[in-house]
């Protein structure tokens, strides 16, 4: 039989009437490369179903893909050009399945992941958006307008005052949803090759109308003297320890006796599985004790064994007594995994959350403070003073790396005390005083500056 014409040497993908088609390239195996225009198609058969896929890049990019393909198929695997098209709500669910029981990231982190991609499912459901590969930046825009006319309540209360999200909420609703789709892509639940448009989309360049890049404050020196002459003692002893050491109020209210070696003259600030809690970066580290502070937590302590260092203000004046008193720690840690233990008696399938609610009450009543009474008292106190603009007790790290900086200390060793994983968390920390500037200038002017020149 006659062999069959395989076309001009010349061919250029164009018919006679000057329409563009396929042009075959090679064969590699079960796999064809065409060329179309000036664009590359692999060709193949998967599951009884021809695949034809585009190809982002040259020839060589194409043979390369090609070759992947080919193994992938010769071993029995899944082709790395397919993908499985997933709504939003499979993704978020399997997403929060993979940070609870792979990632096993800290409660809270979960339920802020949980709140933020909320907020995204109940977007697509009102653009009726029904596929992740539906996505796309314009698909964002309209996310952040929809975002920035929604309310919510603080700290995702489920009662209280609603108000609209700050940036900061915007930013991290849409670094959450980056960080899942990213999951997704991995897991073949985006197209191959696709970007992920969060990625795409400037999240960090988001900006509010009227804001001062890099405007953060911090107490000024009056301001500081003002707050601490307002608060009580049971306050005081709080948040003059928050702002020695520039703590998170999550480390306080969890911090235990035996975290503190008065003989050593160290705190220890550690995750604490007992109480189902974790520092948030998961970092531990010890902080040198002082006099100031030595006082302050040997007054606290007294004669107590085990337990909370910072107790709730009823403890602390004498109105209630915590529930039990334990000769040492281990005995505490005992009486928290009975709690456990026989809450699982009563619930065989209690999940972490559950074990983690039934510890938290038994804590409560051995005096343990909530984080939430911490922040409330603090901008009680701020408003009290004419400050309400500082609406976080958080704000006190921020004076600390602040007047870290301005003190000259080395970046490292304040990144080491604030327990951050980078420096660069650490600078986002620090805000430069008026004074220090006008000290730091003093230092560069010229000693002797020439006088000015008459016209």
């Amino acid at each position: 039989m006659a062999k069959k014409a395989t076309g001009r040497a010349t061919h250029t993908g164009k018919t006679d009437s000057g329409h563009t088609r396929d042009q075959k390239i090679e064969r590699l195996g079960p796999i064809t490369i065409y060329k179309r225009g000036l664009s590359y198609y692999l060709y193949y058969r998967e599951d009884g179903a021809t695949v034809r896929q585009k190809i982002d890049g040259n020839l060589a990019v194409a043979r390369a893909t090609a070759a992947k393909v080919a193994g992938a198929l010769a071993d029995g695997r899944p082709s790395p050009l397919g993908y499985q098209s997933t709504a939003p709500h499979a993704m978020v669910e399997a997403y929060l399945n993979s940070v609870a029981t792979v990632q096993n990231l800290a409660l809270r982190t979960q339920d802020r992941y949980r709140a933020a991609l909320q907020r995204f499912l109940d977007f697509c459901e009102v653009a009726d958006l029904t596929a992740l590969d539906a996505v796309n930046e314009e698909t964002i825009e309209e996310f952040v307008r929809w975002l920035r006319q929604q309310t919510r309540t603080r700290n995702g209360a489920s009662k209280g005052k609603r108000a609209a999200y700050k940036l900061g909420g915007v930013k991290f609703i849409l670094s959450t949803c980056r960080t899942a789709f990213h999951w997704a892509r991995k897991r073949r639940m985006l197209p191959p090759y696709s970007d992920n448009p969060f990625t795409a989309f400037p999240i960090e360049k988001l900006r509010e109308r009227d804001q001062d890049e890099g405007a953060k404050q911090v107490f000024s020196p009056d301001q500081e003297r003002q707050f601490f002459d307002a608060c009580s003692g049971w306050q005081r002893d709080i948040f003059v320890v928050l702002t020695t050491y520039g703590l998170r109020v999550g480390e306080l209210t969890h911090l235990l006796i035996e975290d503190v070696d008065f003989q050593s003259g160290a705190i220890e600030i550690r995750s604490k599985a007992e109480l189902f809690w974790s520092v948030k970066t998961g970092r531990r580290r010890q902080l040198p004790l002082i006099p100031a502070t030595r006082t302050i937590l040997e007054r606290l302590i007294g004669d107590r064994r085990a337990g909370f260092v910072f107790l709730n203000e009823d403890f602390f004046t004498g109105k209630a007594q915590p529930v039990a008193s334990f000769g040492n720690p281990a005995a505490f840690r005992g009486k928290l995994r009975q709690v456990v233990e026989e809450l699982v008696v009563h619930q065989p399938n209690a999940s972490e959350r559950d074990k983690r609610r039934a510890t938290t009450a038994y804590c409560r009543k051995m005096g343990q403070i909530p984080e939430k009474r911490i922040r409330n008292e603090f901008i009680e106190i701020a408003a009290a003073i004419g400050c309400p603009e500082y609406t976080k007790a958080h704000d006190l790290r921020h004076l600390f790396a602040s007047r870290a900086q301005e003190a000259g200390t080395n970046p490292l060793l304040v990144q080491e005390m604030l327990g951050h994983t980078t420096l660069d968390m650490t600078r986002r920390y620090t805000h430069v005083g008026l004074d220090a500037k006008r000290e730091a200038l003093s230092k560069v002017s010229p000693p002797n500056a020439p006088p000015t020149s008459k016209p």
